[in-house]
């Protein structure tokens, strides 16, 4: 399934989180989005240049939010 994050651009392991208001360590649930317009949209409304939309093809989700996943860089 192809979702969306929000990077900092500076270190690829870090992702904006909607829930923490803040930059954090890896991916999770609070960081996905279902589109690249919406990804981009949010980093031009609220976030700054430091930020960078990154596909993120999530290859099997196990419960406890254990993720395995693939990333890209499209921003």
């Amino acid at each position: 399934m192809k979702m969306w994050a929000i990077a900092y651009q500076y270190d690829e392991d870090y992702f904006w989180d909607f829930e923490k208001h803040d930059v954090t360590y890896g991916i999770e649930s609070s960081q996905l989005l279902p589109t690249k317009e919406l990804a981009d949209q949010l980093i031009k409304d609220i976030l700054s240049d430091d930020f960078v939309s990154v596909d993120i093809d999530i290859e099997s989700y196990r419960s406890g939010g254990v993720m395995s996943y693939t990333m890209g860089r499209e921003g």
